[in-house]
């Protein structure tokens, strides 16, 4: 992980788009941390071979900071890759929760395939592809982790991962086929850190469902004056009629409010939290007129 990668190391791509995830969408998915090659916990092995931890920071709630924190402080070990033990690692852990959600998912990012079997020791073989024993331990392991309910997004990191005819590539390939959450149906099936867009997306569709949020707000019943009519995003108001703000679906008989521009990007990346419309009629002589609604 500490191989150079553009103007950084891999590590370096790595934190600052693991740090966006987390940042971006911890307010709606659970995170927890785990590294691997592991600093702690491996009490029969060497510190930085083929070391597997136990997670660091635990899913919870609110835990954005913890993470975040975690992935800052990690130092990147030379050499080995424990694939299948750091899965069984995070297997272990999953099946102490009794939280009632099955709805769970590991991203599996790493700059290579395995090379640590099961067992921890280095894999023998040559070329570590699908077909090397580390790969294969590490598949044994994705293949239980989906049969407990536990998808397994991989994530490649570093030039050269893009070509499924590497060893590598190969069995990367074959890891994100297995995990039940591939980036495409066809190859490669793991996601890149070339184009990380494209695991956003995908995140987001995860906590979001398939559709993407609406910009459109319909209103319950017709809205008589529509001059009193405000629209706030996590509790700022935004702008009528601007390319940044929100307009009525009809200028003459308004039966909904189109949120635009950059509120609107916000609400389909999961970004926003609470979005009002607040209308006040003046003056309020009807009867069932409230000062205030939404």
């Amino acid at each position: 992980m500490d191989t150079a990668d553009g103007a950084g190391t891999r590590y370096e791509a790595l934190a600052t788009m693991l740090t966006y995830l987390v940042d971006t969408y911890g307010a709606h998915v659970r995170f927890g941390y785990q590294e691997m090659p592991g600093r702690q916990g491996c009490s029969s092995q060497l510190a930085g071979t083929c070391c597997a931890s136990p997670p660091l920071v635990g899913i919870a709630d609110g835990n954005t900071q913890a993470v975040t924190a975690a992935i800052a402080s990690a130092l990147p070990m030379d050499g080995n890759t424990p694939t299948a033990a750091a899965l069984q690692a995070a297997m272990d852990y999953y099946a102490t929760l009794g939280d009632g959600i099955y709805n769970r998912y590991v991203l599996l990012a790493t700059d290579g395939a395995p090379n640590c079997t099961l067992a921890g020791s280095l894999s023998n073989e040559a070329a570590a592809d699908a077909t090397s024993a580390a790969c294969a331990d590490a598949l044994v392991q994705v293949n239980a982790m989906v049969a407990l309910g536990v998808r397994v997004i991989v994530l490649g990191v570093g030039q050269g991962l893009t070509d499924v005819a590497s060893a590598d590539g190969a069995c990367l390939d074959a890891l994100a086929h297995a995990g039940g959450a591939a980036a495409s149906p066809g190859s490669p099936g793991f996601f890149t850190d070339s184009d990380p867009q494209e695991l956003r997306m995908f995140i987001e569709q995860i906590f979001g469902g398939t559709t993407r949020p609406s910009c459109s707000i319909r209103f319950d019943y017709p809205i008589s004056d529509t001059s009193n009519l405000a629209v706030y995003v996590d509790g700022k108001s935004i702008p009528r009629g601007q390319p940044d703000g929100w307009q009525f679906d009809s200028p003459t008989s308004p039966k909904a409010v189109i949120i635009k521009g950059k509120y609107c990007q916000q609400v389909q990346k999961f970004q926003v939290t609470d979005v009002e419309v607040d209308y006040f009629c003046t003056p309020c002589v009807e009867e069932g007129c409230s000062w205030g609604g939404s």
